[in-house]
């Protein structure tokens, strides 16, 4: 045999070796996935879901709370521009 022969069967094998390496690791993922996708399961089923009337009454407080803050902010804004703006040029 010569020696091109010796390294294509060692490159043969050390490909062998990596393709056994490496279904074994894609084995072990695919258990972890299963695994995690179990737990997810299981936790998907603990969680408590709003009933229908608690979840308009959330949604009115946050609307509630979202006009409120726009209202603080473009009260702000009149009185910041008021301030910054048109007051100045009545000075001058």
């Amino acid at each position: 045999m010569s020696w091109v022969q010796y390294v294509l069967v060692g490159l043969v094998l050390a490909t062998m070796v990596a393709l056994v390496l490496y279904r074994a690791r894609v084995q072990a993922g695919a258990r972890d996935l299963v695994g995690f996708l179990g737990e997810v399961k299981g936790e998907v089923l603990k969680i408590t879901w709003p009933t229908r009337d608690e979840l308009r009454k959330a949604t009115m407080v946050i609307l509630v709370f979202v006009i409120v803050v726009a209202v603080i902010i473009g009260a702000m804004d009149l009185i910041l521009q008021w301030i910054l703006v048109s007051l100045p040029s009545k000075i001058s």
